[in-house]
């Protein structure tokens, strides 16, 4: 399911310019194509990045996801806290 392939050739795809052109030169119905997949493109963007941040820090997000875990945080950056104040 990894395709790092066509991420590359879709990487080079804008930022060669390739994409550009043809929104600018293309039919209206190839434009709107563009548009919609540069949306969809995004959506997935942020989807992939919650899911990073999921994986990466599964733990700490885990336990903020249930009360005990938020009390947990909550009490840990008061204690945090009270040790600045002190210094």
């Amino acid at each position: 399911m990894l395709d790092v392939d066509y991420l590359e050739r879709l990487e080079h795809y804008f930022k060669s310019g390739d994409c550009k052109f043809e929104f600018d030169n293309g039919e209206e119905e190839r434009r709107l194509l563009i548009l919609d997949f540069l949306e969809r493109l995004m959506e997935l963007g942020e989807i992939a990045d919650d899911m990073a941040t999921k994986l990466i820090f599964k733990d700490a997000y885990a336990s903020l996801t249930s009360e005990e875990g938020a009390d947990q945080a909550r009490a840990d950056e008061a204690a945090q806290a009270g040790d600045s104040d002190q210094k």
